[in-house]
């Protein structure tokens, strides 16, 4: 009895499954396509012919185009087209003048910063010209005698080297000497105080130089005073 239960039970479950796993294919279903129109086909025509109907007449009912403002619409595109040349000419010409102004001002603060020193290093030249002319004066043949004449050799020197090494401290600035010795006359670097006849020299050439010049970085500081040789072909 207990057998038979216990197969029963086994037995229900497999059962159970087979049935649930039962495959039933899906019943065909057959669609056929027709040319005819449907009613939704039917009453959307309507809808697009009334649409194409409302903008046929939106499109005769506007306004149309007369040759004469075709005239005034290319008129007026000409003279906006004149007018935007116009205000591109002054643009770029804006831009023109601010360049040009930058580099004025940067040239002005250049020059500024160059020749800054430019009063006072010409203040020091009559000095150097001072000790120039002391040493100038100076007898040679003093000089030759370093025994008898110690203390006069001794202050040539130092006035000498106080010279040179004022000069080192101009060139060290931009400060430089020039000499137009034998050299054409050029007004526009020397100054001269006085023409001379001088047989074996050129006219027109300096023969004496009472002062040096000097120029500052290019830019004449002080012209050099010289004495010309005169041109005496003409007597």
């Amino acid at each position: 009895m207990i057998r038979s239960v216990f197969a029963g039970v086994c037995r229900t479950p497999f059962v159970a499954a087979s049935r649930a796993t039962t495959y039933k294919a899906p019943a065909l279903v057959h669609r056929f396509y027709s040319d005819q129109a449907t009613p939704e086909t039917e009453s959307a025509q309507p809808a697009s012919s009334a649409n194409s109907a409302e903008a046929k007449q939106e499109a005769e009912a506007a306004p149309a185009i007369s040759a004469q403002d075709v005239e005034k619409l290319k008129q007026t595109i000409t003279e906006k087209d004149a007018k935007l040349r116009e205000l591109k000419d002054a643009y770029l010409r804006s831009l023109a003048d601010a360049e040009n102004i930058r580099t004025r001002a940067k040239t002005e603060v250049d020059n500024t910063k160059a020749f800054a020193i430019q009063k006072f290093a010409k203040d020091l030249l009559d000095t150097v010209d001072i000790l120039e002319l002391a040493i100038k004066h100076v007898p040679q043949e003093h000089l030759a005698d370093k025994v008898a004449n110690k203390s006069l050799v001794d202050l040539y020197e130092g006035v000498d080297m106080t010279k040179s090494n004022l000069l080192r401290t101009l060139e060290r600035h931009g400060v430089e000497s020039f000499d137009p010795m034998d050299q054409p006359y050029d007004p526009n670097t020397s100054h001269a105080l006085y023409q001379a006849p001088i047989p074996g020299k050129t006219p027109g050439h300096v023969f004496a130089v009472e002062k040096r010049g000097y120029v500052l970085k290019g830019r004449v500081l002080r012209s050099a005073q010289v004495g010309v040789v005169l041109d005496t072909s003409d007597n």
